[in-house]
């Protein structure tokens, strides 16, 4: 019964990965302005994410978190390979922060977190690879206020979500 429920975790974080990294394939196939294309496209991996939170473990969040963000160089989204473990380690803290406080008013503290990590992480990055301005101007805009918003909004559109899954209105 063991060896099914692990494989069972496996699947799922497997779903959420394709399902994630799917939605962040979409900046690729939808022609939108680069704020239109984060805001929207963050809010929903970031509900992805969330809703992964309720249906896989903690290893498997922690590997979704990492794999993420490779897959989303991949693709070529800020293609700085050092902003790798500072994305990942955000997304993953995002997520055990939602896990911890799911059903506490503190959950709206990790879009704060994970904002204010992503930002410092930015800063250290850009610190020690000397990166020039034009490199470091939209990095630092990107992992930092907006960071917030979308994870606010991933919060609430994993709660709709999850609501319209289990059948409450």
């Amino acid at each position: 019964m063991e060896y099914k429920n692990k494989n069972r975790i496996w699947i799922r974080t497997a779903f959420f990965l394709a399902v994630a990294v799917m939605l962040q394939s979409l900046r690729l196939l939808l022609p939108m302005p680069g704020p239109v294309n984060m805001f929207a496209i963050g809010s929903l991996v970031n509900m992805t994410l969330l809703v992964a939170v309720c249906y896989t473990r903690d290893l498997g969040l922690l590997v979704l978190g990492l794999l993420l963000r490779v897959f989303a160089c991949m693709e070529g989204a800020p293609p700085v390979v050092s902003m790798i473990p500072v994305v990942g380690l955000g997304n993953v803290l995002f997520m055990y922060w939602a896990k911890c406080f799911w059903q506490s008013p503190l959950i709206w503290i990790a879009p704060l977190a994970k904002a204010v990590f992503l930002s410092a992480g930015t800063w250290l990055v850009i610190f020690v690879g000397g990166f020039s301005a034009a490199t470091a101007g939209p990095l630092i805009f990107m992992m930092s206020w907006p960071q917030f918003i979308t994870g606010t909004a991933g919060i609430f559109l994993a709660r709709v979500l999850l609501r319209r899954i289990s059948g409450q209105q």
